[in-house]
């Protein structure tokens, strides 16, 4: 901030009213998608709207004809393909209720909840396609509980197909409980700046995931 008494209020400098002017784009994406506000406690950070774009049309070039995606705490994108494509079997998996507008396509879960399972989601076992999944914790319990939701309700391999977005030093967690998963030059971005630098974990052959 440029502050000259004799020139009158304080003028911001162009990187930080270019950096204003980003976040505000953001929160107006936000609206136009309906995802509500980052709750921090919950470990909520959003992705920005180039990186849900990129992750929805990945979800759009691989998905097979009437076949069905899983967001498993990944509302962004899933709030985008909403959006862009409503046509699209395209369902969520997340704690935070706010996101329950749209019953068909939520589903209210907790990590935690892992024992139950197989009594809580009987009727979509190995139904999906495709999963989009950013564990809501960077540990490794989570990691684990989390990968036997995804094992319970996707196809069988080869017919399913993972995109994992986490923490990169979350490395050995994905090699460990999601095998066959490497990492591609695709970095997801968020609205903020998070401190641990995010990568992204396939576990097919893309092209498209594999450019920076």
């Amino acid at each position: 901030m440029n502050i000259d008494d004799d020139d009158g209020p304080p003028q911001l400098s162009a990187e930080t009213l270019k950096a204003l002017q980003e976040w505000q784009q953001e929160q107006e994406n936000n609206k136009t998608n309906n995802v509500p506000e980052e709750d921090w406690q919950l470990s909520q950070f959003w992705y920005n709207n180039e990186t849900a774009t990129r992750l929805m049309n990945e979800v759009i070039a691989i998905l097979p004809q009437n076949g069905k995606c899983a967001c498993i705490a990944c509302p962004t994108v899933w709030s985008l393909m909403r959006k862009e494509h409503p046509e699209m079997d395209n369902i969520l998996f997340e704690y935070d209720t706010r996101f329950s507008t749209d019953s068909n396509s939520f589903i209210e879960y907790d990590y935690n909840d892992d024992d139950r399972i197989e009594q809580n989601y009987v009727s979509l076992k190995h139904t999906f396609d495709v999963l989009i999944i950013d564990p809501p914790f960077l540990s490794r319990e989570c990691f684990e509980k989390v990968s036997r939701l995804v094992k319970f309700i996707g196809k069988t391999s080869p017919q399913c197909k993972h995109i994992i977005c986490t923490g990169a030093i979350q490395e050995e967690n994905i090699k460990d409980f999601f095998p066959g998963a490497y990492c591609v030059l695709f970095q997801p971005q968020h609205e903020r700046n998070l401190m641990n630098p995010f990568a992204c974990f396939v576990d097919y052959e893309t092209k498209t995931l594999n450019t920076e």
